[in-house]
Protein backbone atom coordinates (compact mmCIF):
# COMPACT_ATOMS: atom_id res chain seq x y z
CA UNK A 1 0.00 0.00 0.00
CA UNK A 2 1.89 2.98 -0.53
CA UNK A 3 -0.10 3.39 2.33
CA UNK A 4 -2.16 2.71 5.11
CA UNK A 5 -5.12 4.99 5.10
CA UNK A 6 -7.53 4.40 7.06
CA UNK A 7 -9.51 1.24 7.52
CA UNK A 8 -13.08 2.15 6.92
CA UNK A 9 -15.40 -0.80 8.41
CA UNK A 10 -18.39 -0.29 9.64
CA UNK A 11 -20.23 -3.15 11.26
CA UNK A 12 -19.25 -5.84 9.30
CA UNK A 13 -18.92 -3.82 6.08
CA UNK A 14 -15.29 -3.05 4.70
CA UNK A 15 -14.33 -0.55 2.43
CA UNK A 16 -11.69 1.48 0.89
CA UNK A 17 -11.88 5.24 -0.21
CA UNK A 18 -9.00 4.44 -2.83
CA UNK A 19 -11.59 2.14 -4.79
CA UNK A 20 -13.75 4.67 -5.37
CA UNK A 21 -13.72 7.05 -8.52
CA UNK A 22 -13.92 10.06 -6.89
CA UNK A 23 -11.69 11.50 -3.93
CA UNK A 24 -12.45 8.85 -0.49
CA UNK A 25 -14.37 10.68 1.48
CA UNK A 26 -12.46 10.78 4.26
CA UNK A 27 -9.40 12.53 2.26
CA UNK A 28 -12.43 15.13 0.94
CA UNK A 29 -13.15 15.38 5.33
CA UNK A 30 -9.18 16.12 6.08
CA UNK A 31 -9.22 18.68 3.33
CA UNK A 32 -12.15 20.42 4.33
CA UNK A 33 -10.54 20.32 8.33
CA UNK A 34 -7.63 21.62 6.60
CA UNK A 35 -8.82 24.15 4.52
CA UNK A 36 -10.55 25.49 7.81
CA UNK A 37 -7.19 25.60 9.25
CA UNK A 38 -6.89 22.14 11.21
CA UNK A 39 -3.00 21.65 11.64
CA UNK A 40 -3.39 17.92 12.40
CA UNK A 41 -5.99 17.29 9.32
CA UNK A 42 -3.20 19.24 7.08
CA UNK A 43 -0.33 16.74 7.86
CA UNK A 44 -2.59 13.42 7.54
CA UNK A 45 -3.63 15.26 4.37
CA UNK A 46 0.01 16.14 3.16
CA UNK A 47 1.35 12.34 4.25
CA UNK A 48 -1.31 10.76 2.31
CA UNK A 49 -0.13 12.63 -0.99
CA UNK A 50 3.40 11.83 0.36
CA UNK A 51 3.08 8.21 0.46
CA UNK A 52 0.41 7.28 -1.60
CA UNK A 53 -2.13 6.31 1.25
CA UNK A 54 -4.76 4.90 -0.87
CA UNK A 55 -4.72 8.09 -3.00
CA UNK A 56 -2.22 8.62 -5.87
CA UNK A 57 0.87 10.19 -4.48
CA UNK A 58 1.32 13.84 -5.00
CA UNK A 59 4.45 16.12 -4.28
CA UNK A 60 3.20 19.14 -4.91
CA UNK A 61 0.10 18.20 -3.02
CA UNK A 62 2.08 16.78 -0.07
CA UNK A 63 4.36 19.72 0.00
CA UNK A 64 1.53 22.24 -0.01
CA UNK A 65 -0.43 20.51 2.88
CA UNK A 66 2.79 20.02 5.00
CA UNK A 67 3.99 23.34 4.76
CA UNK A 68 0.91 24.06 6.29
CA UNK A 69 0.87 22.03 9.04
CA UNK A 70 4.80 23.14 9.32
CA UNK A 71 3.87 26.73 9.69
CA UNK A 72 1.33 25.86 12.79
CA UNK A 73 4.06 23.87 14.61
CA UNK A 74 3.35 20.53 13.87
CA UNK A 75 6.75 18.51 14.16
CA UNK A 76 5.74 15.51 11.93
CA UNK A 77 4.68 18.20 9.30
CA UNK A 78 8.38 19.59 9.48
CA UNK A 79 10.40 15.79 9.33
CA UNK A 80 8.38 14.93 6.82
CA UNK A 81 9.18 17.75 4.53
CA UNK A 82 12.96 17.22 5.65
CA UNK A 83 12.45 13.60 3.94
CA UNK A 84 11.12 14.82 0.45
CA UNK A 85 14.04 17.73 0.92
CA UNK A 86 16.33 14.17 0.60
CA UNK A 87 14.44 12.72 -2.34
CA UNK A 88 14.81 16.03 -4.28
CA UNK A 89 11.49 17.15 -4.17
CA UNK A 90 10.39 20.72 -4.34
CA UNK A 91 9.30 21.41 -0.99
CA UNK A 92 8.58 25.38 -1.27
CA UNK A 93 4.76 24.75 -2.81
CA UNK A 94 2.52 26.63 -0.95
CA UNK A 95 -1.03 25.78 -1.82
CA UNK A 96 -3.83 28.93 -1.81
CA UNK A 97 -6.61 26.31 -0.52
CA UNK A 98 -4.44 25.91 2.43
CA UNK A 99 -3.28 29.69 3.32
CA UNK A 100 -5.82 29.82 6.24
CA UNK A 101 -4.12 30.16 9.84
CA UNK A 102 -3.52 26.55 11.03
CA UNK A 103 -4.29 25.82 14.61
CA UNK A 104 -1.80 24.51 16.75
CA UNK A 105 -2.40 21.10 17.90
CA UNK A 106 -3.72 21.57 22.10
CA UNK A 107 -2.48 18.30 23.71
CA UNK A 108 -5.55 16.88 25.77
CA UNK A 109 -4.52 13.56 26.49
CA UNK A 110 -5.59 13.27 29.62
CA UNK A 111 -9.22 15.25 29.20
CA UNK A 112 -9.89 12.28 26.20
CA UNK A 113 -8.40 9.23 27.57
CA UNK A 114 -6.55 7.95 30.19
CA UNK A 115 -3.61 6.48 28.16
CA UNK A 116 -3.40 5.41 24.85
CA UNK A 117 -0.49 2.41 24.86
CA UNK A 118 -1.70 -0.80 24.37
CA UNK A 119 -2.00 -3.18 27.06
CA UNK A 120 1.19 -5.85 27.30
CA UNK A 121 3.62 -3.10 25.55
CA UNK A 122 6.16 -1.21 26.93
CA UNK A 123 8.59 1.51 26.31
CA UNK A 124 11.14 -1.06 25.18
CA UNK A 125 9.12 -1.82 22.32
CA UNK A 126 7.15 -4.62 20.35
CA UNK A 127 7.78 -8.21 18.95
CA UNK A 128 7.20 -7.83 15.00
CA UNK A 129 3.89 -10.61 14.30
CA UNK A 130 5.66 -13.71 12.73
CA UNK A 131 2.01 -14.97 11.02
CA UNK A 132 -1.14 -13.51 10.61
CA UNK A 133 -4.23 -15.51 11.48
CA UNK A 134 -6.99 -15.42 9.26
CA UNK A 135 -9.53 -13.21 10.33
CA UNK A 136 -13.08 -15.13 12.25
CA UNK A 137 -15.46 -14.05 9.97
CA UNK A 138 -18.29 -12.52 10.99
CA UNK A 139 -21.77 -13.87 11.67
CA UNK A 140 -23.85 -10.97 10.57
CA UNK A 141 -23.75 -10.66 6.90
CA UNK A 142 -26.51 -7.99 5.22
CA UNK A 143 -27.09 -10.39 2.61
CA UNK A 144 -28.90 -12.79 4.64
CA UNK A 145 -31.36 -10.17 6.64
CA UNK A 146 -34.46 -11.32 5.46
CA UNK A 147 -36.97 -9.74 7.75
CA UNK A 148 -36.04 -6.25 8.71
CA UNK A 149 -39.00 -6.01 11.13
CA UNK A 150 -37.72 -8.81 13.66
CA UNK A 151 -34.02 -7.06 13.29
CA UNK A 152 -35.58 -3.55 14.27
CA UNK A 153 -37.58 -5.36 17.31
CA UNK A 154 -34.67 -6.86 18.53
CA UNK A 155 -32.38 -3.78 18.40
CA UNK A 156 -35.64 -1.92 20.26
CA UNK A 157 -35.32 -4.51 22.70
CA UNK A 158 -31.48 -4.02 23.14
CA UNK A 159 -29.71 -6.32 21.21
CA UNK A 160 -26.56 -5.03 20.69
CA UNK A 161 -25.86 -7.45 17.19
CA UNK A 162 -29.28 -6.68 15.97
CA UNK A 163 -28.06 -2.61 16.95
CA UNK A 164 -24.93 -2.74 15.05
CA UNK A 165 -26.94 -4.64 11.92
CA UNK A 166 -29.83 -1.82 11.84
CA UNK A 167 -26.95 1.09 11.90
CA UNK A 168 -25.70 -0.65 8.65
CA UNK A 169 -28.65 -0.53 7.01
CA UNK A 170 -29.68 2.83 7.27
CA UNK A 171 -26.12 3.92 6.88
CA UNK A 172 -26.19 1.85 3.33
CA UNK A 173 -29.69 2.19 2.56
CA UNK A 174 -30.55 -1.68 2.24
CA UNK A 175 -34.30 -1.76 1.43
CA UNK A 176 -35.13 1.53 3.52
CA UNK A 177 -33.84 5.07 2.29
CA UNK A 178 -30.61 5.64 4.05
CA UNK A 179 -29.90 7.99 6.96
CA UNK A 180 -26.37 8.28 8.48
CA UNK A 181 -28.38 10.27 11.26
CA UNK A 182 -30.13 7.19 12.38
CA UNK A 183 -27.27 4.96 11.93
CA UNK A 184 -24.75 6.48 14.39
CA UNK A 185 -28.24 6.42 16.86
CA UNK A 186 -28.06 2.56 16.81
CA UNK A 187 -24.41 2.26 16.66
CA UNK A 188 -24.52 4.44 19.63
CA UNK A 189 -27.30 1.97 21.58
CA UNK A 190 -24.38 -1.02 20.43
CA UNK A 191 -21.60 0.57 21.65
CA UNK A 192 -22.67 2.44 25.04
CA UNK A 193 -23.71 -1.69 25.60
CA UNK A 194 -19.96 -2.84 25.01
CA UNK A 195 -20.14 -4.15 21.44
CA UNK A 196 -17.12 -3.92 19.55
CA UNK A 197 -18.69 -3.80 16.11
CA UNK A 198 -20.89 -0.72 17.48
CA UNK A 199 -17.81 0.77 19.15
CA UNK A 200 -15.89 0.16 15.89
CA UNK A 201 -18.85 1.79 13.54
CA UNK A 202 -19.32 4.57 15.64
CA UNK A 203 -15.73 5.87 15.66
CA UNK A 204 -16.10 5.33 11.91
CA UNK A 205 -19.09 7.51 11.81
CA UNK A 206 -17.10 10.33 14.16
CA UNK A 207 -13.86 9.84 11.68
CA UNK A 208 -15.69 10.64 8.83
CA UNK A 209 -17.90 13.11 9.83
CA UNK A 210 -21.04 10.71 8.86
CA UNK A 211 -24.45 11.67 10.22
CA UNK A 212 -22.60 13.34 12.61
CA UNK A 213 -20.36 16.25 12.70
CA UNK A 214 -16.76 14.89 12.39
CA UNK A 215 -14.82 14.91 15.73
CA UNK A 216 -11.48 13.59 16.25
CA UNK A 217 -11.82 12.96 20.34
CA UNK A 218 -14.83 10.87 19.48
CA UNK A 219 -13.53 8.92 17.06
CA UNK A 220 -10.17 8.03 19.01
CA UNK A 221 -12.49 7.53 21.93
CA UNK A 222 -14.78 4.57 20.27
CA UNK A 223 -11.50 3.14 18.49
CA UNK A 224 -9.59 2.61 21.76
CA UNK A 225 -12.86 1.02 22.97
CA UNK A 226 -13.00 -1.55 20.28
CA UNK A 227 -9.18 -1.47 20.04
CA UNK A 228 -8.62 -2.60 24.02
CA UNK A 229 -11.06 -5.94 22.91
CA UNK A 230 -8.62 -7.33 19.84
CA UNK A 231 -10.62 -5.63 17.02
CA UNK A 232 -7.79 -5.53 14.83
CA UNK A 233 -9.37 -2.80 11.86
CA UNK A 234 -10.14 -0.74 15.28
CA UNK A 235 -6.11 -0.76 15.90
CA UNK A 236 -4.95 0.05 12.91
CA UNK A 237 -7.48 3.07 12.75
CA UNK A 238 -6.11 3.65 16.21
CA UNK A 239 -2.37 3.91 15.09
CA UNK A 240 -3.37 6.19 12.21
CA UNK A 241 -5.25 8.83 14.55
CA UNK A 242 -2.08 8.88 17.22
CA UNK A 243 0.86 8.65 14.57
CA UNK A 244 -0.49 11.73 12.40
CA UNK A 245 -1.99 13.55 16.23
CA UNK A 246 -6.10 13.31 15.38
CA UNK A 247 -7.54 13.94 18.85
CA UNK A 248 -4.13 13.63 20.19
CA UNK A 249 -0.32 14.16 20.15
CA UNK A 250 1.25 12.82 17.60
CA UNK A 251 3.12 9.67 18.87
CA UNK A 252 4.52 7.56 16.33
CA UNK A 253 6.03 4.90 18.96
CA UNK A 254 2.87 3.82 20.12
CA UNK A 255 1.17 3.92 16.78
CA UNK A 256 3.64 1.51 16.17
CA UNK A 257 2.34 -0.47 19.09
CA UNK A 258 -1.05 -0.57 18.07
CA UNK A 259 0.05 -1.37 14.65
CA UNK A 260 1.82 -4.68 15.47
CA UNK A 261 -1.05 -5.57 17.38
CA UNK A 262 -3.38 -4.81 14.00
CA UNK A 263 -1.40 -6.92 12.06
CA UNK A 264 -0.97 -9.69 14.19
CA UNK A 265 -4.80 -9.83 13.96
CA UNK A 266 -4.85 -9.58 10.54
CA UNK A 267 -4.77 -6.38 9.28
CA UNK A 268 -2.47 -6.48 6.27
CA UNK A 269 -2.72 -2.33 5.92
CA UNK A 270 -1.02 -2.28 9.17
CA UNK A 271 2.28 -4.26 7.90
CA UNK A 272 2.57 -1.12 5.56
CA UNK A 273 2.25 0.94 7.95
CA UNK A 274 4.48 -0.83 10.11
CA UNK A 275 7.59 -1.11 7.04
CA UNK A 276 7.02 2.82 6.23
CA UNK A 277 7.61 3.41 9.96
CA UNK A 278 10.58 1.25 10.22
CA UNK A 279 12.19 2.71 6.84
CA UNK A 280 11.65 5.85 7.64
CA UNK A 281 12.54 5.50 11.29
CA UNK A 282 9.83 7.13 12.61
CA UNK A 283 8.59 6.11 16.39
CA UNK A 284 11.23 3.53 15.94
CA UNK A 285 14.75 3.00 14.93
CA UNK A 286 15.63 2.71 11.39
CA UNK A 287 15.90 -0.52 10.51
CA UNK A 288 15.39 -0.97 6.75
CA UNK A 289 15.79 -4.83 7.42
CA UNK A 290 12.54 -5.37 9.40
CA UNK A 291 10.60 -2.66 6.62
CA UNK A 292 11.39 -4.87 4.12
CA UNK A 293 10.48 -8.27 6.03
CA UNK A 294 6.89 -6.32 6.99
CA UNK A 295 6.68 -5.25 3.01
CA UNK A 296 7.53 -9.08 2.09
CA UNK A 297 5.35 -10.01 4.62
CA UNK A 298 2.34 -8.07 2.96
CA UNK A 299 3.65 -8.60 -0.41
CA UNK A 300 2.90 -11.89 0.11
CA UNK A 301 -0.50 -12.06 1.47
CA UNK A 302 -1.75 -10.08 -1.68
CA UNK A 303 -1.14 -6.27 -1.08
CA UNK A 304 0.05 -4.22 -3.87
CA UNK A 305 0.93 -1.24 -1.44
CA UNK A 306 3.59 -3.58 0.08
CA UNK A 307 5.09 -5.46 -2.95
CA UNK A 308 5.74 -1.95 -4.82
CA UNK A 309 7.81 -0.64 -1.66
CA UNK A 310 9.28 -3.97 -1.54
CA UNK A 311 10.30 -3.98 -5.28
CA UNK A 312 11.54 -0.54 -4.66
CA UNK A 313 14.33 -1.48 -1.79
CA UNK A 314 15.23 -4.71 -3.97
CA UNK A 315 15.67 -2.41 -7.16
CA UNK A 316 17.46 -0.31 -5.05
CA UNK A 317 19.87 -2.84 -2.66
CA UNK A 318 18.56 -1.32 0.48
CA UNK A 319 20.10 -3.33 3.45
CA UNK A 320 22.14 -5.12 0.81
CA UNK A 321 22.52 -5.94 -2.81
CA UNK A 322 20.26 -4.94 -5.83
CA UNK A 323 17.98 -7.97 -6.60
CA UNK A 324 16.99 -7.38 -10.07
CA UNK A 325 15.35 -10.15 -11.03
CA UNK A 326 13.31 -10.04 -7.32
CA UNK A 327 12.67 -6.39 -7.62
CA UNK A 328 11.11 -7.10 -11.24
CA UNK A 329 8.96 -9.84 -10.04
CA UNK A 330 7.41 -7.78 -6.90
CA UNK A 331 6.82 -4.31 -9.59
CA UNK A 332 5.02 -6.99 -11.69
CA UNK A 333 2.45 -8.52 -9.28
CA UNK A 334 1.43 -4.50 -7.86
CA UNK A 335 1.31 -3.76 -11.76
CA UNK A 336 -1.17 -6.77 -11.83
CA UNK A 337 -2.96 -5.68 -8.84
CA UNK A 338 -3.75 -2.34 -10.44
CA UNK A 339 -1.11 0.12 -8.98
CA UNK A 340 -0.30 2.50 -11.65
CA UNK A 341 3.38 3.40 -10.31
CA UNK A 342 4.18 -0.05 -10.50
CA UNK A 343 3.05 -0.15 -13.58
CA UNK A 344 5.14 2.64 -14.95
CA UNK A 345 8.11 1.20 -13.07
CA UNK A 346 7.78 -2.14 -14.03
CA UNK A 347 7.25 -0.85 -18.29
CA UNK A 348 10.89 1.20 -17.47
CA UNK A 349 12.13 -2.05 -16.35
CA UNK A 350 11.19 -4.17 -19.59
CA UNK A 351 11.94 -0.64 -21.79
CA UNK A 352 15.63 -1.32 -19.75
CA UNK A 353 16.18 -4.97 -19.52
CA UNK A 354 16.23 -4.90 -15.88
CA UNK A 355 15.14 -8.36 -13.78
CA UNK A 356 14.24 -9.74 -17.22
CA UNK A 357 14.81 -9.56 -20.81
CA UNK A 358 14.50 -6.39 -22.71
CA UNK A 359 10.70 -6.40 -24.32
CA UNK A 360 9.65 -3.27 -26.00
CA UNK A 361 5.76 -4.67 -27.00
CA UNK A 362 4.94 -5.51 -23.01
CA UNK A 363 6.81 -2.27 -21.93
CA UNK A 364 4.51 -0.59 -24.01
CA UNK A 365 1.12 -2.47 -23.01
CA UNK A 366 2.04 -1.04 -19.44
CA UNK A 367 3.41 1.97 -19.75
CA UNK A 368 -0.04 2.55 -21.79
CA UNK A 369 -1.92 1.34 -18.69
CA UNK A 370 0.14 3.45 -16.50
CA UNK A 371 -0.85 6.55 -18.83
CA UNK A 372 -4.63 5.67 -18.11
CA UNK A 373 -4.31 5.38 -14.96
CA UNK A 374 -5.97 8.70 -12.25
CA UNK A 375 -2.57 8.60 -10.81
CA UNK A 376 -1.37 12.10 -12.44
CA UNK A 377 1.61 11.73 -11.01
CA UNK A 378 2.09 9.64 -12.69
CA UNK A 379 0.59 9.62 -15.91
CA UNK A 380 2.43 12.78 -17.82
CA UNK A 381 5.84 10.31 -17.48
CA UNK A 382 4.10 7.13 -18.82
CA UNK A 383 2.29 9.01 -22.29
CA UNK A 384 5.28 10.67 -22.61
CA UNK A 385 7.43 6.86 -22.54
CA UNK A 386 4.30 5.47 -24.61
CA UNK A 387 4.16 7.92 -27.40
CA UNK A 388 8.05 7.48 -27.53
CA UNK A 389 7.71 4.01 -28.12
CA UNK A 390 5.41 4.39 -30.74
CA UNK A 391 6.94 6.82 -32.42
CA UNK A 392 9.94 4.15 -32.63
CA UNK A 393 11.93 6.21 -30.49
CA UNK A 394 13.25 3.12 -28.43
CA UNK A 395 15.01 2.97 -25.51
Amino acid sequence: MAGSGILVRVGNDRFRGADMAREPDHIAALRRAAQEGDGAAAFQLGEAFRLGLKVPRDPREAAGWLNAAADGGHAGARHSLALMAQDGADITIRLPEAAAPVRRAAPSLEELLDGLKPAGTNDGGFDAPVRLPDPDPDPLDLEAVGDLDAVRAAATAGNAAAQVLLGNVYRQGLGIEADEVEAVAWYTKAANQGDVRGAFSLAVMYDLGLGTRKNDKEALRWYLAAAHKGDGPAEFNLGNMIRTGRGCPADAAVAAQWYAKAAAHGEVAALFALGTLYEAGQGVGADPAKAMAYYRQGAELGDSDCAFNLSNMLRQGVGGQPDPEQAAEWCRQAAEQGLAAAQLNYGLMLLAGFGQPVDPTSAAYWLNRAAGSDDQAVVAKARALAQRLATGGGR
